[in-house]
């Protein structure tokens, strides 16, 4: 109930808290495996992490990938993933 609240009202949370606490909770370095997820689930659309031009379409990907991400902690994640691809 709280994620769709905050989908539909703004989301003030840190991404990495919320990577951390909900998404990833179990990894030994929650960023590196949402990182490394990111970057796998962006490739798998046939788009390029690093390429600015695919940032709003590689966004897109990781929603569908993911549909609980919300769209600040899913800019974070293609971010992420373009900086470390």
């Amino acid at each position: 109930m709280r994620q769709s609240m905050m989908k539909l009202f703004g989301d003030r949370e840190d991404p990495r808290i919320r990577i951390r606490e909900t998404y990833w909770p179990d990894a030994a370095d929650p960023q590196a495996a949402a990182t490394h997820w990111a970057v796998a689930a962006i490739r798998a659309r046939g788009l390029d992490p690093k390429d600015p031009r695919d940032g709003i379409a590689a966004v897109a990907a990781l929603r569908a990938a993911k549909p609980e991400l919300t769209l600040k902690t899913a800019a974070f994640l293609a971010r992420s993933a373009g900086n470390s691809a």
